[in-house]
This record gives C-alpha cells, structure tokens and sequence, in this order.
C-alpha cells in the first residue's frame, strides 16, 4: 500500500473558522474549491471568518463564496481569492471503485497538531495521516462513510483518500470528515446495577460523508458565481 502521495498533502490545510479543524481543495472546471466540514462554523452568522494555517501563523482567507450542505451532509464549500495548492495536482472527487474492506487514509491536524516542514510546502505544515478500513460503501442517502479508524478532534473537515485496488498509485478522495461516531456507555453503581445514566464514548469509527454532496455544491456555486474574481 502506497501512501498519501504530494498531490494529497499538498491540497491539506489546517484552518480555524468557529473552530479549528481541517479542509481540502479539489479543482472543478479549472476553479478551485475549499471544502470542510459544517460544523466548524456557526451557521447562524450573518458572516464568517476562515483562516489558515501558514508560517506558523494565521492568515485570515477573502471569502468569495461559501455555501454549506442541505440536511444532514456536514459539508462546507468555500471559494476564496487566495491560490491555495499547487496548479497540476489533480485529486478526482468519487468513491468509485473503492472495495469494502481496504485500507483508506484520512487526514488532518488532531488537537491542532501538524509538521513543520518549512518551505517544502510553501509554509503550509504537513497534515498527521491515519491508516483505517473501509467499514461501508455508502450506499445510503445522504452518502454516508465510516471508517475503522480511531479519529480525534481536529481531523474535521478533511479527506477520507484511497486508492483503487487496481491503480495503487493513483488516488482519489472519497469524502470529508465529520468526525467519530459515539456511543453510549451506561453508567453503573458499585454494585453494578444500571444507573439509567451514560457517558458518550469514541466508537472507534470515524463519519465522512460522500464527496459527491461536496460536488453537488459546487455546481450550485457555479451557477451563481461572485461577481469579483479578480486576483
């Protein structure tokens, strides 16, 4: 199994909008996308604040758009006036031909955690990178993914990659993190008798929904573009 390659890292970024968390960007129609997770903002703003992490500081982002996804997706898309990764790094957005069962990598900036790698990516640190299983296909909708990986806060907001079974050098994202699944452990006496209270517990599976909800808001910020791209 290969690991994450540069077109991968290098579309990574760890960000601080509400929260801190992570966000990747994916390339539509020769435009480029910065794509999170809902959560880390406050929704209920009538106006929001993204920065990124670079030189071992914050740089605040100029927002052009910003849309977030419908009913459960906990996916946001931003476009911003800033060139973000490199120019010929593609990544192709689907989970086409990803196998139940395969390893898959998400990655992220746990507890803010991150390499500093200098210069080697323009003074973006370097993402912390997990090894998990493909526990479903998401055939629900919304596209919902889990991953057997043990998941901490501040991968939020980034991507779920694999690599088809059959071109193990070439890899696409399949979804954005929302974060681990959690269950509910009851809560007993010293005798052991149930005390109809619980505490929540990290399942062990890590939540993504399916890139394609990513896409679909895409396509309606497309059809409305802003009218200031100049750079």
């Amino acid at each position: 199994m290969i690991a994450p390659p540069t077109n991968v890292l290098c579309r990574t970024f760890f960000i601080k909008a509400a929260s801190y968390g992570t966000a990747f960007t994916l390339e539509v129609d020769g435009i480029e996308y910065l794509v999170t997770a809902r959560h880390l903002f406050d929704t209920e703003a009538a106006e929001h604040e993204v920065s990124v992490h670079v030189n071992n500081g914050l740089t605040k982002l100029d927002i052009l758009q910003l849309d977030f996804g419908r009913g459960e997706a906990d996916i946001a898309v931003l476009r911003v006036r800033q060139r973000l990764s490199p120019q010929g790094m593609d990544l192709e957005p689907t989970v086409a031909n990803m196998t139940l069962g395969q390893d898959v990598f998400i990655l992220g900036f746990p507890d803010q955690m991150y390499e500093d790698v200098g210069m080697h990516m323009n003074g973006f640190p370097c993402p912390l990178v997990k090894r998990g299983t493909a526990s479903n296909l998401g055939m629900r909708d919304p596209q919902e993914l889990l991953v057997d990986v043990w998941s901490n806060l501040g991968f939020s907001g980034g991507p779920v990659v694999f690599s088809p079974l059959d071109k193990p050098k070439v890899f696409r994202v399949a979804g954005v993190i929302s974060g681990f699944k959690l269950y509910h452990e009851p809560v007993k006496d010293k005798d052991g008798n149930d005390t109809g209270m619980y505490v929540e517990v990290n399942s062990g599976f890590l939540r993504a929904y399916g890139i394609k909800h990513a896409l679909t808001i895409i396509e309606r910020m497309a059809a409305n573009p802003p009218s200031d791209t100049s750079h």
